[in-house]
Protein backbone atom coordinates (compact mmCIF):
# COMPACT_ATOMS: atom_id res chain seq x y z
CA UNK A 1 0.00 0.00 0.00
CA UNK A 2 1.57 3.58 -1.23
CA UNK A 3 2.75 5.68 1.54
CA UNK A 4 -0.25 8.56 1.30
CA UNK A 5 0.99 12.02 0.63
CA UNK A 6 1.42 14.77 3.05
CA UNK A 7 -1.11 17.64 2.66
CA UNK A 8 0.48 20.32 0.07
CA UNK A 9 -0.62 23.79 0.06
CA UNK A 10 0.95 26.08 -2.65
CA UNK A 11 1.13 29.59 -2.38
CA UNK A 12 0.95 31.48 -5.99
CA UNK A 13 0.01 34.58 -7.74
CA UNK A 14 -2.05 34.46 -10.60
CA UNK A 15 0.52 36.19 -12.73
CA UNK A 16 3.63 33.93 -11.72
CA UNK A 17 4.75 31.71 -14.46
CA UNK A 18 7.23 29.74 -11.68
CA UNK A 19 3.85 29.23 -10.51
CA UNK A 20 2.22 28.40 -13.34
CA UNK A 21 4.80 25.77 -14.61
CA UNK A 22 4.95 24.14 -10.73
CA UNK A 23 1.44 23.52 -11.05
CA UNK A 24 1.54 22.03 -14.38
CA UNK A 25 4.44 19.90 -12.94
CA UNK A 26 2.32 18.73 -10.18
CA UNK A 27 -0.39 17.71 -11.81
CA UNK A 28 1.68 15.62 -14.70
CA UNK A 29 3.06 13.87 -11.23
CA UNK A 30 -0.31 13.06 -10.32
CA UNK A 31 0.29 15.16 -6.80
CA UNK A 32 -2.66 16.57 -4.71
CA UNK A 33 -2.25 19.89 -3.92
CA UNK A 34 -4.61 23.18 -2.13
CA UNK A 35 -3.73 26.24 -4.61
CA UNK A 36 -3.90 29.52 -2.36
CA UNK A 37 -3.45 33.25 -4.12
CA UNK A 38 -1.68 35.13 -1.97
CA UNK A 39 -3.21 38.60 -3.69
CA UNK A 40 -6.46 36.81 -3.34
CA UNK A 41 -6.48 35.78 0.32
CA UNK A 42 -4.01 38.64 2.47
CA UNK A 43 -3.69 36.25 5.57
CA UNK A 44 -1.83 34.51 3.12
CA UNK A 45 0.76 36.26 2.21
CA UNK A 46 1.85 36.83 5.90
CA UNK A 47 1.62 32.86 6.29
CA UNK A 48 4.32 32.69 3.56
CA UNK A 49 6.78 35.76 5.14
CA UNK A 50 6.24 33.04 7.99
CA UNK A 51 7.85 30.08 5.94
CA UNK A 52 10.04 31.31 3.81
CA UNK A 53 11.05 34.59 5.37
CA UNK A 54 9.53 37.29 2.64
CA UNK A 55 6.87 36.85 -0.40
CA UNK A 56 8.31 34.68 -2.49
CA UNK A 57 5.85 32.41 -5.12
CA UNK A 58 5.87 29.91 -5.62
CA UNK A 59 5.85 28.59 -2.07
CA UNK A 60 4.74 25.18 -1.11
CA UNK A 61 3.60 24.29 2.69
CA UNK A 62 4.57 20.12 2.76
CA UNK A 63 3.27 19.08 6.17
CA UNK A 64 6.03 20.48 8.36
CA UNK A 65 8.47 21.38 4.99
CA UNK A 66 8.53 24.96 3.31
CA UNK A 67 10.16 24.92 -0.18
CA UNK A 68 10.72 27.86 -1.17
CA UNK A 69 10.27 28.19 -5.66
CA UNK A 70 9.80 25.45 -7.79
CA UNK A 71 12.15 22.91 -6.87
CA UNK A 72 11.42 19.86 -8.70
CA UNK A 73 14.08 17.38 -6.76
CA UNK A 74 12.87 19.10 -3.20
CA UNK A 75 9.13 18.81 -4.19
CA UNK A 76 9.30 14.66 -5.24
CA UNK A 77 11.18 13.85 -1.72
CA UNK A 78 8.97 15.87 0.27
CA UNK A 79 5.94 14.65 -1.17
CA UNK A 80 6.61 10.57 -1.29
Amino acid sequence: MPEEQPKCVVYCRSWCGDCRRALRWMDEQGYEYVVVDIEEVPEAAHRVVELAGKVITPTFEIGEQCIVDFDPQALKEALG
